[in-house]
């Protein structure tokens, strides 16, 4: 294995869960959650935040982690630890507990796959390997999204005024949103915002946006029989002709397409 990269030591899929078994609790290896669907905040040391879909928690060993469900929860919870020591960039990668993943639909897919591994139930060599993988991939993203941004400050807890933004995004993402109005309403030029944003969550105000509404038209695409339109209106979307050309971008697959594949 490439130095530098972390050794899965055991991983397992939560679903739906409105609390956890432990408010809080600290580990002997490093931990990483991973949000499919949901919402919690937490507190590693000083710092203090919320994390959903696109955001990674990791936990150092040892640290007390303390995580409270906000929103019914989804989450891939990995242990893993390195076979050369701490790797020298991790503190630098790590600096901030919770690191943003833009990429949608590669982040997607990992979950995916994590998801089916765990639900083999196998602990073989095999199936072990397969998760190493994903968990590899999703570590690629980590140092990807550090290195283009190596100035940037990964949590959001250092702006308070945009943590701000973030909640009326997330609350309104169901709705028509202009990000200049967004400005307008929060004092700001849409430039000041994007910049400011971008500094918080590594993502453009609409990127972020963007990735809500998927996350949210992949889950009524699977839950409900509605129509791609009747979807579109749940999303913030005007149609579902919007709502296809999004989706398709973000995940690869056209919702219709999506929505066949993931069904069981």
């Amino acid at each position: 294995m490439s130095s530098g990269l972390p050794e899965i030591f055991y991983h397992v899929y939560w679903s739906k869960k409105d609390k956890f078994l432990y408010e809080t609790d600290t580990y002997v290896t490093w931990v990483l959650f991973g949000v499919e669907e949901g919402r919690f905040e937490y507190r590693i040391g000083e710092d203090y935040g919320f994390a959903e879909f696109g955001d990674v928690v990791v936990c150092p060993p040892q640290v007390a982690f303390y995580r409270n469900v906000l929103e019914s929860l989804s989450f891939h919870s990995i242990t893993f630890t390195f076979s050369d020591g701490d790797p020298q960039q991790l503190q630098h990668l790590l600096a901030h507990r919770k690191i943003r993943l833009p990429q949608i639909r590669r982040l997607s897919e990992n979950y995916s796959c994590l998801r089916q591994a765990d639900q083999q139930l196998s602990f073989s060599s095999d199936n072990q390997k397969l998760k190493q993988h994903y968990l590899s991939d999703l570590w690629l993203m980590i140092a990807q999204q550090a290195s283009e941004s190596p100035g940037a400050d990964l949590s959001l807890e250092k702006d308070e005024f945009i943590r701000n933004v973030e909640i009326f995004l997330h609350n309104h993402a169901h709705e028509a949103i202009e990000i200049r109005n967004v400005a307008n309403r929060f004092g700001m030029t849409p430039v000041q915002l994007i910049r400011r944003f971008k500094n918080a969550y590594s993502v453009n105000p609409l990127q972020y946006l963007t990735s809500i509404r998927v996350k949210q038209a992949s889950r009524l695409l699977l839950s409900t029989e509605w129509t791609l339109d009747v979807i579109a209106g749940k999303c913030g979307y005007e149609n579902g002709f919007y709502l296809s050309r999004v989706f398709r971008k973000a995940m690869g697959v056209s919702p219709s397409e999506f929505r066949k594949q993931n069904r069981y």
